[in-house]
Order: structure tokens, then sequence, then C-alpha cells
């Protein structure tokens, strides 16, 4: 439906009046339009790659991970890093692009890569100026403590590189929920972190099964989440990826 002037005066009954014409303009003030218009014309031009920028919005083809649709907002919450510093998501990477994911700090296997590639992301957005918060947030609550963590990130050289979240079961356990995470701690005497113990006998209770049992390990996901400035996840990453992939990802966000 069209909105003409006369519905506009209908609606609010306010006397117009029309805007003087450019020659009035310029014959009337001379010298204030020959300085005006020069002015805006750089304004305009000043402007124009914000209001391009402002309005570019990656296309889920755009992504290199896998595109989350909608615009949902990544769960608050708040653990102990590496130093024992309460941090919040919202609060404390405010306006900045996160990578998210979830380790711990005895991990033989898929910690380790993961690790490697963070590290990675982080070398490539360095050598271009980019840049992005790395958040790991444990799956072990029983043994990542803040010095285990600490100790971790110094042996990944990523000490002030990164964020390492260590909490209680309970705490890590919302965490876990908000973002899919499922772990589970094998072996005698072990809690059920996330969901019930895997069925025991049969062929699957031996060879490497046994071992997982005796060595308590924790077996859980380890996607990477991309997190953008306003606290909305863009992408996910699982394994196998390309570091390259994840870095490009977090450039496009805003990174």
């Amino acid at each position: 439906m069209s909105v003409s002037l006369r519905h506009i005066q209908l609606c609010f009954p306010v006397r117009f009046r029309p805007l003087p014409s450019r020659q009035v303009m310029h014959e009337q003030y001379p010298r204030l339009t020959s300085r005006l218009l020069p002015l805006l014309a750089l304004m305009v031009l000043a402007l124009m790659p914000l209001l391009l920028g402002c309005s570019s919005v990656p296309e889920p083809d755009d992504f290199k991970g896998t595109a989350v649709n909608g615009d949902r907002h990544a769960q608050d919450f708040t653990l102990f890093d590496q130093f024992g510093a309460p941090k919040s998501l919202h609060q404390h990477f405010a306006g900045e692009v996160v990578a998210l994911t979830f380790l711990y700090t005895e991990c033989p296997d898929v910690c380790p890569i993961v690790a490697n590639h963070l590290r990675e992301v982080v070398e490539l957005l360095e050598e271009d100026g980019a840049n992005a918060a790395v958040v790991i947030v444990s799956v072990d609550p029983e043994r990542d403590t803040i010095e285990s963590a600490l100790a971790y990130s110094e042996r990944w050289q990523m000490t002030d590189r990164w964020t390492y979240l260590v909490g209680d079961e309970a705490a890590l356990k919302e965490v876990w929920k908000a973002y899919y995470i499922d772990p589970y701690i094998h072996g005698p005497g072990r809690a059920d972190l996330g969901r019930q113990p895997a069925p025991t006998g049969g062929a699957g209770s031996g060879g490497v099964s046994a071992l997982v049992e005796q060595t308590g390990r924790v077996l859980h996901s380890a996607p990477i989440y991309i997190i953008d400035a306003e606290g909305i996840i863009r992408s996910i990453f699982t394994l196998p990826l390309e570091s390259a992939d994840v870095a490009h990802d977090v450039r496009l966000v805003g990174g």
C-alpha cells in the first residue's frame, strides 16, 4: 500500500512547507551551498564502505564449516581460566569473534589434534592481522584443574593465546548441555558425566574397549563453534578439518 503526503497529513495534522529548490537555495545562500555540497559528497564517500559492510551478511555457502541457520545466540556461562580468574563468555569476550571447543588435559587422541589445529588457526590469523578468542571448556571436571589447565596451555605454547576454562561438574554440565556435548568417563568407579554407561560384555568388552575401561578415558565430541562478535553461532567444525578453513570462517564473520 502506497502512502502519500495526504495520508501523512491526515494522520499528523502538521502544515508541511515545501523545501526550496536547489536553484533557490543557490540564489539565496550561494556561499553555503558551495561549501556544503562538496562536504556532503565527501561524507557519503567516506561512509560508503561502512554502509556496504553493515549490509553484507555471509551466505551459508560462504562458510567452510557447517553454517548455522538463523540467529542462534551462544549460551552464556562463567568458569575459571588457567590463571584462576572467572571468565564469562558474554562479558569477557563481548565484541570478539570466538572459536569455542571442548577438550581435557589428559586426552591422548582427539584433543591433541584439535589443540594443534587451534594453534595453527591463531598463527594464520596473526599473519594477516585478524583475531579470534580461542576458548576451551573442559570435559573432565575431576582431573582438569586450574593448575593442569595452565600446564597444558604452557605445553602447547598457548598460555596467553587461548582461554582454558575449568569448573566443577555441576557448572560444566550446564555448558555441555547448551552445546550438545555428551562426555562419558570410562573406568572402575568413574562417574557417568553425560549419559548412560555403554553396555558391557560380548565382543565389545575386549581389546580397545577393555583398554578404555582401564585408562579412564573421557569419550566426548570436540566441535569447534565459530561465534561472531554479536554472540551468534555462525558455523561449526568437526574432525576431520583444515585449520585454514576455520581461519577462513573467523575472518568471514569479522575476526
